[in-house]
């Protein structure tokens, strides 16, 4: 099987080395993976969507920005099985990241190769300032994925790379206003000069929402440099950060620092052996200041891992990885009746493995075993088996997996803060996950995908209120299931100028009161070579959030461009075109009347991107 090569914009370099290894099989092979996307963080290498055995979903940031998707919380409703929502607020407020049923908690985040944030540090902050502007390659793989993950992936693993620079150096900026008072810029230049490649890319953004309180303004900035050194080694380093400050309500006023670096070496040892090493760097400063007091967290986390990759034969690949991970986790808290510092530290390293046998030309077999030990309470065994089945003749992929996963306790778990007491004989939470779906293309120009999955989470962590009003984390007994139902429909008419793709997630049993439908469907048309029209909605069914109910709302979006000039593209969207009144969150009353956090209503924006 060919594994031909990644897009420019994202590539990866150590990606990059294996698939120039990896030679065509058969001709009819080779076309057929013309046409399929490659996806690179099943394994951590590039692979053809047809030979993958879970379930991955790659979406291009070039087409999200074309289509006004320009936050993650956008995007990745996008993937079948996800549902990225705020329960805090408009743009600026933390975003939530459900996978199949899950929480944020039980998904990972992989950015430049480097993990980000475990139990004690989560997501929610990263996600919430990310934008597609700046990013290469975005992939959401879906399942139990501790064999090549670890710990926290019980839900799925979100893929992020910051863009190769590729051609002749070249800059784009792109500039946008509208409603709530909302701005933004951002500018990148990119190039490959003699042996060098480049990516450099910043931005700002402020906005007041439509809502009181709730001003928010961020900066950021993007970089990746990468050197062919010699016949053997490429060397890299990566760089992405942000500041943010967001007014949390009449509540708080929060602001975010983050950073992360990277560094990175690959060699093409030999036709058969490709080595790899990667260092990362990552910091996260959050503060909140509020009406009767301080609340604040930093994270620092410091990795090293090396990955080596054997082509034993055409049949048969060898992946074997090894990592160290240290975290540290301080968090103060200041008010009239709380003065409580956390001050936590751990380390985890361990290995891997993973094997690809592909014994004919259509089938595709993969096993992996992960260990890890984690000096807070133990070690880990994870492991994951999987098949995936191409029958050319009919376009139907058939694919299926089975695997486990695990998310450890948190510091405020086993430590306690002042308003938890601590629980040191907590374990971790453990998942055995299986799904089973198949790929069917409809012509030449449309798919449809569909499938099943369940996962059995053992020993949940749980917060109970105790009697003394304290909090305290305990394992549940017995299992606690998620399962349901993931389709995607996407294609193309009229030599591809009028476009759709569809995104459905129905949920059977969630961890939170998930929706039971989630559904995106956008459709676009290019009436004329340079103007580009479009429509899509999302739709939420009822739910809750932390157990207060929330009712189903709908919303609608129209969007379009006009290239008008080589250099020069103009845009425009309306955000909630029947300014639908609807609910992000509804808080508790049990402290006193507190009103629901609203959605936006209706807005219209508008802008240019200009080339050189």
């Amino acid at each position: 099987m060919r594994y031909p090569q990644l897009p420019h914009r994202g590539e990866s370099s150590c990606a990059l080395a294996l698939a120039a290894l990896l030679l065509p099989l058969t001709a009819s092979a080779e076309v057929e993976n013309e046409l399929s996307p490659l996806v690179v963080s099943a394994l951590r290498i590039p692979q053809p969507a047809t030979s993958v055995t879970s379930s991955v979903t790659v979406l291009d940031p070039q087409d999200l920005e074309a289509r006004g998707l320009r936050q993650f919380r956008e995007a990745l409703n996008e993937s079948p099985g996800v549902i990225a929502t705020s329960t805090g607020g408009q743009t600026g407020a933390l975003t939530s990241l459900f996978i199949r049923g899950t929480t944020s908690a039980y998904s990972q985040m992989v950015v430049d190769g480097m993990r980000l944030g475990d139990s004690s540090s989560q997501l929610g902050n990263f996600l919430g300032a990310s934008r597609v502007y700046d990013v290469g390659r975005l992939e959401i793989l879906r399942g139990p994925q501790g064999a090549i993950y670890g710990g926290e992936s019980v839900g799925g693993v979100l893929w992020m790379e910051t863009p190769r620079g590729s051609g002749t150096p070249h800059g784009a900026a792109t500039a946008e206003g509208g409603s709530f008072g909302s701005f933004s810029i951002n500018a990148m230049h990119q190039g490959e000069v003699g042996p060098l490649s480049y990516f450099l890319s910043g931005g700002y953004e402020q906005t007041a929402n439509d809502s009181s309180n709730q001003d928010f303004h961020q900066s950021s900035a993007a970089l990746r440099v990468e050197a062919k050194v010699d016949k053997v080694w490429t060397l890299g380093t990566t760089y992405r950060g942000f500041e943010n400050f967001y007014q949390n309500g009449a509540a708080s006023d929060d602001r975010v620092h983050e950073a992360l670096a990277t560094v990175y070496a690959t060699g093409v040892i030999s036709d058969r052996w490709t080595t790899s090493f990667h260092a990362g760097l990552q910091q996260e400063s959050y503060d909140s200041d509020y009406h009767t007091g301080t609340y604040g967290n930093d994270t620092q986390a410091t990795a090293i891992s090396t990955e080596q990759r054997i082509v034993i034969n055409e049949q048969l690949l060898l992946l074997g990885t090894a990592f160290f991970h240290h975290n540290n986790y301080q968090s103060d808290s200041l008010s009239a009746w709380s003065n409580d510092r956390t001050d936590n530290s751990s380390n985890r390293y361990g290995a891997g493995a993973a094997l690809e046998w592909t014994p004919i030309t259509d089938l595709t077999t993969s096993g992996a075993l992960r260990w890890e030990d984690y000096d807070t309470y133990g070690s880990q065994l994870t492991w994951r088996v999987g098949s995936a089945y191409q029958l050319t003749k009919t376009g139907t992929t058939l694919r299926g997996g089975v695997g486990t996963s695990f998310r450890t306790p948190t510091f405020l778990d086993l430590y306690g803060s002042t308003w938890g007491d601590p629980n040191p004989q907590l374990v971790a939470e453990k998942a055995l996950g299986w799904d089973l779906g198949v790929v069917q293309k409809l012509g030449e120009h449309h798919q449809l995908e569909l499938t099943g999955f369940r996962n059995q989470i053992q020993d949940q962590i749980k917060s109970i209120v105790l009697p003394s009003w304290q909090y305290q984390s305990i394992n549940l007994p017995g299992v606690t299931t998620t399962d349901g139902l993931e389709a995607g429909l996407s294609g193309a008419w009229f030599e591809r100028t009028l476009n759709y793709r569809v995104a459905w997630t129905a949920l059977d049993k969630s961890l939170a009161g998930q929706p039971h439908n989630a559904v995106t469907a956008s459709i676009d048309w290019k009436p004329t070579t340079p103007s580009m029209i479009g429509v899509g909605m999302s739709h939420l069914s009822d739910h809750s959030w932390a157990a207060q109910p929330i009712t189903a709302y709908t919303l609608a979006r129209i969007y379009g461009s006009y290239q008008l000039t080589d250099k020069i593209k103009l845009h425009a969207r309306v955000e909630n075109l029947f300014n639908q009144n609807y609910a992000l969150y509804n808080p508790s009353q049990t402290w006193g009347p507190s009103p629901p956090i609203k959605g936006a209503g209706t807005g219209l924006y508008a802008g240019l991107s200009f080339a050189w």
